[in-house]
């Protein structure tokens, strides 16, 4: 994803994802039917929290701490595995690169966390 945001050849996160699977079993020699790279590219974005994760966020919660994910996903992805981990109520924002077309670590992606938190990039983490 960097070299792509190196390159000004921006692609979905998804579909560099799905590449890179496609192109790791080809590499091993791992078969791979349409069927296994869909469920697998499916199950992505299904992902399951660490059991302490809401706890953890609610007690930064309690303590005012505003949160947000900002993410190379898409806004979509974001949202489904936000949504299937049950931690939705925690975030205030969901922030994707797509808007800027970089990933990150580019400045222009951290930048979006600024704007939608108000704060210096000193104060994200």
């Amino acid at each position: 994803a960097w070299l792509r945001s190196l390159m000004n050849q921006y692609r979905p996160f998804e579909d560099i994802t799905e590449d890179a699977l496609v192109y790791v079993c080809h590499r091993l020699a791992l078969p791979l039917s349409d069927a296994q790279r869909a469920m697998l590219c499916d199950a992505y974005l299904k992902l399951q929290p660490f059991p302490e994760t809401a706890s953890t966020l609610g007690a930064l919660q309690a303590l005012g701490v505003p949160l947000a994910i900002l993410s190379n996903g898409s806004s979509r992805s974001i949202a489904s595995v936000v949504q299937h981990s049950g931690l939705e109520q925690h975030f205030a924002h969901l922030i994707s690169i797509e808007q800027v077309r970089l990933y990150k670590p580019h400045t222009r992606a951290y930048e979006l966390g600024e704007q939608y938190l108000g704060a210096a990039r000193h104060e994200l983490l």
